[in-house]
């Protein structure tokens, strides 16, 4: 909660600061300065969580540990549309609305059985896929005059859950069997998650850019009220075209 007070205190800051800069000298757009830019971005995300013993019992500690040694990262994305309001040809503020499946899966293991048995799988892992709605709230500042420059932002995003589905991956003698369903886990509806970018934006000509940006997000909110909760988390390379007013 200290990182989102934090937060919050420089983006209002930088609001007031940009409002007063506008005031003193006005920026009308140009040829090369849109004031509305509307984008599309797509992220390939790398995705995990932290845990945490909520209720501080030692057999909390035992599945926090547990599920550690046997969970690892899984491949997820976001995908949206979005708009900015520049303010300056180096700052601007932008919003949209994303679609992110983020998550986390467990290692692939060896099942044993007691007797033989030709027709079952010889192999086991399990893909735990958070899908939610994502609203970003961000802050955008672009260094350089040239074609090509240097991009990065800070923001927050709200990301509303919408449901949790695992995918099975069998693996047989002869073939590989992936199954997915919905799970029924009461997870929290709502999270918060602090959203920090740096990249290159490349001016393709007056109205048109593309964007590509390293970009990281960390829920700060736990995802659900149990004995053990979590923390999801996410690294992806963000790429985003915009088309300017």
């Amino acid at each position: 909660m200290t990182t989102m007070k934090n937060l919050t205190i420089f983006l209002l800051t930088l609001a007031a600061l940009s409002s007063y800069g506008q005031d003193k000298t006005k920026e009308t757009p140009t040829a090369d300065f849109k004031r509305v830019q509307f984008g599309i971005n797509v992220s390939p995300d790398i995705c995990f969580r932290t845990l945490k013993n909520n209720d501080g019992s030692s057999t909390s500690d035992l599945i926090v540990e547990r599920n550690n040694k046997n969970e690892t990262i899984k491949v997820g994305y976001t995908a949206g549309l979005n708009v900015c309001f520049n303010i300056k040809k180096f700052v601007g503020l932008e919003t949209g609305i994303q679609y992110s499946n983020r998550g986390y899966q467990t290692k692939m293991r060896d099942l044993v059985y007691a007797q033989p048995e030709p027709s079952a799988p010889n192999r086991v892992k399990l893909i735990y896929n958070f899908h939610c709605i994502d609203i970003p709230v961000k802050a955008n500042f672009t260094i350089g005059k040239k074609k090509v420059r240097f991009f990065t932002s800070v923001g927050v995003t709200t990301n509303i859950f919408i449901t949790e589905t695992q995918t099975s991956v069998l693996i047989y003698s002869d073939r590989t069997d992936r199954k997915t369903s919905p799970t029924n886990i009461d997870y929290n509806k709502v999270n918060i998650s602090p959203t920090i970018s740096v990249g290159i934006d490349f001016k393709i000509n007056s109205r048109m850019n593309l964007r590509v940006e390293p970009t990281f997000r960390y829920g700060v909110l736990k995802i659900i009220d149990a004995p053990v909760t979590g923390y999801l988390y996410s690294a992806g390379l963000n790429i985003g075209y915009y088309f300017g007013l």
